[in-house]
């Protein structure tokens, strides 16, 4: 396990004449050139250079190379061609007016889902950036994160303060159910499991798990965590059907295995906690941990955590960041993990390429 012993920020990467909202990409692309190994490297997003970043999940679409940011501050979703190890600022595409929150490729369908802070879910066609519907769940408070099932062509979002989830058809681009009563609040991550077709939402408040069906779009079981966790986020890997969970417990920080056949934590880790969002890619055979609260003696030590895919819990490197840098974005092809730049005055993103 290597950790780095102080937040290092390397030389910016700044994409002179953009501007948000741009449609085009630059004509010339910068030469492709390796980020500083160990080195935290700032990439610049124009539209909220020198404000204070309110971003959310990120994403990669492995094979377009591009990178999704759900921003609020500047109320759309930056677009970002990672194509090269230097991440290089293309576009914002307009949600429509409400700043979104979770978001979800259709990659089979062309498609972008955002949940946004309106309670309205925005899908957008990644071709032309266009809204090609807003939908409306019904809620007075944010619509926020989300995943997709591409058998059955659904998004399941959670309304994580009104203890619902909408399912949409991404086909059809409409509302096909709602499902009420789900915990009593902190509904956070959504995640598909293709291997046995269900659904996992963590419900943070309430310290458990929901599984859905979405061939009938019902609650299957709800698992209560035990370990202390309150769970934020879940990233699965499909051969070991083992989670890594997210925790995000402040007075205890703790990072848990979770095991999907058996309904159960496994075991604990006390090297990163009082996070958000986890990942895990099978390709790296890699989890990664935006533990964007984590406290060590007391104090504040945000980081992001790179635990082993097949030793889950074994920590490989502990990366300082900021806090609130909460979610976690990988690029297969260049191997490099992306996280927010929470730093005051300094909106973008943290770059850090995979350590050997």
């Amino acid at each position: 396990m290597s950790r780095l012993p102080a937040l290092v920020v390397g030389a910016m990467f700044v994409l002179a004449g953009c501007s948000g909202g741009s449609a085009n990409a630059p004509s010339s692309a910068p030469a492709a050139q390796a980020l500083p190994a160990g080195v935290l490297t700032h990439v610049e997003l124009p539209p909220i250079t020198a404000k204070t970043a309110a971003i959310d999940i990120m994403l990669v679409d492995q094979s377009a190379h591009l990178l999704y940011v759900a921003d609020r501050t500047d109320n759309g979703v930056d677009v970002l061609d990672v194509s090269t190890p230097r991440a290089r600022y293309m576009k914002t595409f307009d949600v429509g007016g409400s700043a979104p929150n979770g978001i979800i490729l259709a990659p089979d369908l062309g498609k972008l889902f955002t949940g946004n802070n309106d309670s309205t879910v925005s899908i957008i066609d990644t071709k032309t950036g266009k809204i090609l519907a807003n939908l409306n769940t019904g809620g007075k408070q944010r619509a926020d994160e989300m995943d997709y099932d591409a058998k059955d062509k659904k998004v399941y979002v959670a309304n994580s303060a009104e203890n619902f989830v909408t399912v949409i058809d991404a086909a059809k681009n409409t509302i096909v159910k709602k499902l009420d009563k789900i915990g009593t609040g902190g509904l956070e991550q959504p995640r598909y499991n293709p291997a046995d077709g269900k659904f996992y939402l963590t419900l943070s408040d309430d310290n458990q798990i929901v599984e859905f069906d979405p061939a009938t779009d019902t609650v299957v079981k709800t698992f209560d965590v035990g370990a202390k966790c309150n769970p934020m986020g879940i990233s699965i890997n499909q051969k070991t059907q083992q989670a890594l969970l997210g925790c995000g417990n402040r007075k205890a920080p703790i990072t848990a295995l979770w095991d999907i056949k058996a309904g159960k934590v496994l075991s604990s880790s006390p090297d990163a906690g009082a996070g958000d969002m986890t990942l895990y890619d099978a390709r790296a055979d890699r989890f990664f941990f935006a533990a964007s609260n984590f406290t060590k003696a007391g104090a504040p030590a945000p980081e992001l955590a790179v635990f082993g895919g097949s030793d889950p819990l074994r920590l490989l490197t502990a990366v300082p960041t900021a806090l609130g840098s909460h979610s976690v974005a990988y690029d297969e092809t260049n191997k490099v993990l992306y996280v927010q730049d929470q730093k005051d005055l300094d909106g973008g993103l943290f770059a850090y390429p995979l350590p050997a």
